[in-house]
């Protein structure tokens, strides 16, 4: 079939989505649902963000986001240079676990010790954790310094958005949490293919070697500029008990999806004794918390509805990406042949869609400040491309493939800023910081549990698999709109 007249059909099988931006920015009730911002986030009357300040911090979300996938495809080249094939795995599982702990934990050591010494101390742990795993003698060693490494990322990668509520007056987020969530996602996307191919052309080596020259000038561009500590935060113990049992928990939980299909089966003994660890952890973990005087995840946050559809949209959005990102590379080569980097370039599109629609999706809330549209047009976009992905899975090829990528990628774009503006506005201004840490473990935890859950859905890409990979994400698109309804209609300054 002509790839022009598959590309039409493809474009016409997608579901009409009848409220694009347009519709719901024109139909929207300008009052009912509208919530106002009572009280002013900690330092956003005499802070703003520069863009020194804006570029030294998107360079450190950039390398933080890129290596929780870059080694991905390195692990082969990386496995033969050192050894240990039984541990393969290790390097990549090991940053994952540690930075989803320590983004979770960035809001609460954010109130504490300031935003400006957390994010400089993750930034140099980072970047000296990099230069380690650069000399790595051996597969393990290599292990050990990428969970450091992770604790740097996951501080990065949270502190990045907390400054946003820190710093900027709700509406005003906007963009910024735009171009953060695009940077976020882009590295996220493109890191395998970078991976690969420093890997094979240079030295796996250069892969961490180039994270110290950037980290360095993101510390000088941004960390001065960054809030300090409050008179709250001075006055208020850290809660050491409830960040051990949240990092003990959420490596539990971490683990039964990181863990599954490698080491055992999901419906299997071992995961089943995780999950139980895991709420018998949760459950002491509220206990603990509800009696902390500053608790670092507050309990209160799960009661407030627009909170939770923020952490709960992160999931589901990227769920969807994630999905995207590690099925479709392997149906272009083990289903139809493409070439490797043939397969990373016809996902460039995706890719594109996915930095427009989270620079639209800022911009369009600064302007109007409708939030529950936003997301419900995200969603309906995911559901859209699942929907034709299924449809057309008999009779995929190359270039419906890339439309409907890319069609995906637009929809996660609009939807990546949401959980972080419905979270942070959505909490009292306090809470603001550890809300954002928890939108982004939720985000991170929802990438998880889409690359194990459709790893057993298709273990081979064909199109079988291909239908089966996108009810899963159909389903997350259903999950997402429901998960919208709660969102204020519209958030004033």
């Amino acid at each position: 079939m002509d790839a022009h007249l598959e590309a039409v059909q493809c474009i016409a099988i997608l579901p009409s989505v009848r409220c694009g931006f347009a519709a719901w920015f024109v139909h929207e009730d300008e009052e009912k649902g509208e919530y106002n911002m009572k009280e002013p986030c900690a330092g956003e009357v005499h802070q703003s963000v520069g863009g020194l300040m804006m570029a030294g911090l998107m360079l450190a979300l950039f390398i933080a986001a890129l290596d929780s996938t870059v080694v991905a495809t390195a692990l082969p080249t990386i496995s033969a240079a050192l050894g240990g094939a039984e541990h393969y795995a290790w390097p990549m599982t090991a940053y994952l676990a540690s930075s989803t702990v320590s983004t979770l934990l960035c809001g609460g050591l954010a109130f504490h010790f300031g935003l400006k010494r957390t994010y400089a101390f993750g930034l140099a742990l980072f970047a000296a954790a990099s230069a380690l795993c650069a000399v790595a003698p051996t597969i393990e060693a290599l292990a050990a310094f990428r969970l450091l490494q992770g604790i740097g990322g996951g501080l990065l990668e949270a502190g990045v958005f907390i400054a946003a509520a820190m710093m900027l007056p709700p509406r005003d987020r906007g963009p910024y949490l735009g171009v953060a969530s695009a940077m976020y996602g882009v590295a996220s996307v493109i890191g395998p293919v970078i991976g690969g191919a420093v890997a094979q052309g240079l030295s796996w080596h250069v892969i961490f070697v180039v994270n110290i020259p950037i980290a360095i000038v993101a510390f000088a561009l941004s960390s001065s500029s960054l809030p300090g500590r409050g008179e709250r935060s001075r006055a208020t113990q850290f809660d050491a008990a409830g960040s051990v049992l949240s990092s003990l928990s959420v490596l539990s939980l971490v683990a039964v999806f990181s863990l599954a299909g490698d080491a055992f089966p999901l419906a299997s003994p071992q995961a089943a004794a995780l999950m139980a660890l895991f709420v018998i952890l949760a459950f002491a973990l509220y206990k603990a918390e509800a009696a902390a005087s500053a608790p670092v995840i507050p309990m209160g946050l799960f009661g407030r509805p627009q909170v939770v559809a923020g952490f709960i949209s992160g999931f589901c959005v990227q769920f969807a990406l994630m999905a995207g990102v590690t099925y479709l590379p392997r149906l272009l080569q083990e289903s139809m042949g493409v070439a490797a980097a043939s397969s990373g370039a016809a996902l460039i599109p995706m890719t594109l869609a996915l930095m427009l629609g989270s620079n639209v999706s800022g911009a369009l809330f600064r302007k109007s400040g409708r939030l529950r549209a936003i997301a419900l047009t995200s969603s309906s976009l995911v559901l859209a491309a699942a929907t034709a992905f299924i449809v057309r899975a008999q009779g995929l090829t190359a270039p419906s493939v890339t439309l409907l990528a890319t069609a995906l990628g637009l929809g996660v774009g609009v939807g990546m800023p949401v959980s972080n503006l419905s979270a942070q506005t959505g909490a009292d201004a306090r809470d603001a910081g550890k809300a954002t840490s928890t939108a982004m473990f939720f985000r991170g935890f929802g990438g998880t549990v889409s690359t194990a859950v459709c790893g057993m859905l298709a273990p081979v890409a064909s199109p079988v698999g291909t239908a089966w990979t996108f009810c899963a994400v159909l389903a997350s698109a259903v999950v997402g709109i429901a998960a919208s309804l709660p969102i204020a209609r519209r958030i004033s300054s």
